[in-house]
């Protein structure tokens, strides 16, 4: 697993979890690293593979 800090030290929000499938095209879900009870089921974000690009190609 990553280490939940950015390039500057300090703790990262956001996560990204995977999953990877055989049948289907993987995703990725963006989500608060702590969330509290309130947001756990609001604050995320999930693409299917091909939907998205890294962030150097838009660099």
């Amino acid at each position: 697993m990553r280490s939940t800090k950015d390039r500057s030290g300090r703790e990262a929000r956001i996560k990204a979890t995977f999953a990877r499938y055989e049948d289907r095209p993987d995703e990725c879900t963006l989500h608060p690293v702590h969330p509290d009870e309130e947001r756990r089921t609001t604050e995320w974000m999930t693409a299917k593979r091909g939907a998205y690009v890294a962030l150097g190609m838009w660099r």
